[in-house]
């Protein structure tokens, strides 16, 4: 897939993942490439003030490598947002789970790394797991 497209997919992904967090004000979410990896960093608000610059956020880190964008890339439009509702599924459960811990209440700070079963869709019926 060309440039052009791998980049729509990308953007696909994140438009998914920046509707994910309740926000005070709108979520960020931004891709940069190291190498064969795509990073996928969505950033929300969950306290605010009259000051801005104290706004307390959370961030999520995904990594993606070359090989599942592509794969992405090559899915049907049905079949991609399967791809997206469960990466929004792993990035909720690590953020919870991070939240969950004694004494963690506050951190909702999380990287995570895809893993590649996240990509393989089968034909209809779709499944989430």
């Amino acid at each position: 897939m060309n440039t052009i497209g791998l980049s729509q997919r990308i953007e696909e992904i994140e438009l998914a993942l920046a509707r994910m967090f309740e926000s005070s004000k709108a979520p960020t979410v931004s891709a940069y490439q190291e190498g064969p990896s795509t990073y996928l960093t969505l950033s929300w608000v969950v306290e605010t003030g009259r000051d801005t610059t104290l706004d307390a956020r959370c961030v999520a880190t995904v990594k993606l490598v070359d090989a599942q964008i592509d794969r992405y890339a090559a899915l049907e439009t049905a079949k991609r947002r399967v791809v997206q509702d469960r990466l929004k599924d792993l990035v909720r459960r690590h953020v919870d789970a991070s939240r969950a811990r004694p004494g963690s209440a506050d951190n909702c700070s999380v990287e995570l790394e895809a893993d590649d079963a996240l990509f393989d869709v089968p034909d209809e019926p779709y499944s989430m797991l």
